[in-house]
């Protein structure tokens, strides 16, 4: 019976101490994603510094695009002209003339993808004059949806 309390314990120990390590690694992958964060966004500032708007935005894809494409955290960047999305990896652009924005919407789902909160999602013309729409998940989405309406003006 000692044998089996000793072993238990033992296996305990090493629970726990897988906990730990994994708590460690997914605090530091959370710290290094933050500080990353902050940079891209100092540098995006420095670029545009008459931004209307500038913060981190999840994105959930481009419509014309289909489900299996790359979505994933960048800047969105509101100017006069054009909204921005810079994704950080891979290291992609995507630029919305605001001239160009049929509508804006708020859905909880994009492209299959859901977060269950609402999402700002942009229905524009496209270079090749179709219809096509992007989505992300934006702090403050109210304050976005008025500045891009305010910018359209």
């Amino acid at each position: 019976m000692e044998t089996t309390l000793a072993g238990m314990g033992q296996a305990l120990m090493l629970l726990l101490g897988l906990a730990v390590f994994f708590a460690l690694v997914f605090a530091g992958v959370l710290v290094v994603l933050r500080y990353t964060a902050r940079k891209k966004e100092a540098s995006a500032r420095e670029r545009y510094p008459t931004a209307r708007q500038i913060s981190r935005a999840s994105f959930f894809g481009q419509e014309s695009r289909g489900v299996a494409q790359m979505r994933g955290n960048g800047t969105l960047i509101l100017t006069d002209s054009d909204l921005i999305f810079e994704m950080w990896v891979p290291n992609t652009e995507f630029r919305i003339p605001l001239r160009s924005i049929q509508s804006l919407e708020n859905p909880t789902s994009f492209l299959g993808k859901s977060r269950f909160t609402p999402l700002l999602k942009v229905v524009y013309t496209n270079a090749q004059g179709s219809t096509d729409a992007m989505a992300w998940q934006v702090p403050d989405l109210s304050g976005w949806m008025s500045q891009i309406n305010g910018a359209r003006t």
